[in-house]
């Protein structure tokens, strides 16, 4: 089932939750919706499952207009931050909740009904635990029988808030492999909100990012990373530093000085320079003259398998760059530094308000 969003807005009060957000979620694709606190992206998901109402714009289930239709009727299946278990349910009977719920006439048999709870127990690992209650499970398996409930219904879309916001980092990880898994055993077109890039760029097949309730950039996990198409987007996601600078011609000048790189297609006029400190490369000292850049060491700290210096170059400014494990770096000592790529975007004014 595809889903197609179009020209969706909502505001709470005098707050503009959505701004004529549209996009499209195609059938079997699993969908990361990525941004800070306060984008949109709750609001969106609960747009598409019909817990919200649009103020404008509309819904598509494939080719039906689904705004409409009340949520019980919508046949997603929606799996939340804190799980919202039944307490007093077993496991198996939590999973089963939404069959029985049905009426008389849509509802299965008994039978069926424990096949479809054994398949789901299977599919989420958790056979054998069907007699307990959620207060004797971890929190990673509470949100698979939360995720196998969704999946009991049959729904035509899968919706997860922030799925695994409750849970420490081991498990968090250990579930995104988990969860990929499923998706691609199952085909179910699913949304899911998270804050996380990582999480995000590691799940998702696409990833569409919001901002202050707007669409930033809807695009694979290496188009998002690796040609991001706002300053937002590039400061949002992964690593970055950012440095003013100035474009003349496609050359591009911090400080006065030209630096390696170009800015093709920018027009002139003042900038940002976006790199990552992967990006960067430290001059030998012999030939520090012909440096992009060359500042001092402020702070060293270990990140993973990688050393990381703050270099400051001015008063109020710095950035970060790897270092490489061998050698000695000190606090205080210069560093001259290459720029081996970066991504240049007109510097944010009242008339072009694009910026982070």
């Amino acid at each position: 089932m595809d889903i197609r969003v179009a020209g969706i807005a909502k505001e709470f009060g005098e707050t503009a939750a959505l701004r004529g957000v549209s996009l499209d979620v195609r059938a079997g694709e699993l969908l990361a919706l990525l941004g800070p606190s306060g984008s949109g992206k709750t609001t969106l998901l609960r747009v598409i499952a019909g817990l919200e109402i649009p103020d404008r714009g509309h819904v598509f289930f494939g080719g039906e207009d689904a705004t409409g239709i009340p949520v019980q009727k919508r046949q997603v299946g929606f799996v939340f931050q804190h799980y919202a278990l039944f307490r007093h349910l077993t496991v198996a009977s939590n999973i089963a909740y939404g069959l029985r719920a049905r009426s008389r006439a849509r509802r299965p048999s008994e039978g069926e009904i424990r096949r479809r709870v054994g398949e789901l127990l299977d599919l989420v690992q958790l056979s054998g635990l069907e007699r307990r209650f959620p207060a004797q499970l971890s929190g990673g398996q509470r949100q698979r029988v939360a995720l196998a409930r969704a999946l009991a219904v049959e729904p035509r879309v899968l919706l997860l808030d922030e799925p695994f916001g409750a849970l420490d980092a081991k498990v968090r990880k250990d579930l995104r492999r988990w969860l990929r898994d499923v998706h691609e055993r199952t085909g179910q077109t699913t949304v899911f909100v998270t804050h996380d890039q990582d999480e995000a760029l590691e799940l998702a097949d696409r990833v569409a990012i919001l901002s202050k309730g707007r669409l930033e950039q809807l695009g694979t996990p290496d188009e998002i990373h690796d040609d991001p198409a706002s300053p937002f987007v590039m400061s949002f996601v992964g690593e970055t530093s950012r440095l003013p600078v100035s474009v003349a011609d496609g050359q591009v000048f911090f400080a006065d000085r030209r630096l390696s790189i170009r800015a093709a297609g920018v027009a002139d006029g003042p900038g940002d320079l976006f790199v990552r400190p992967w990006d960067l490369r430290l001059h030998v000292e012999d030939q520090a003259d012909n440096a992009d850049l060359t500042g001092t060491v402020q702070a060293i700290r270990r990140v993973g398998a990688a050393r990381r210096a703050e270099v400051a170059l001015g008063a109020e400014l710095s950035l970060e760059v790897d270092l490489p494990l061998e050698g000695s770096f000190l606090k205080g000592a210069p560093l001259h530094i290459q720029i081996d790529r970066g991504r240049v975007f007109p510097r944010a004014t009242r008339d072009n308000p694009t910026g982070p």
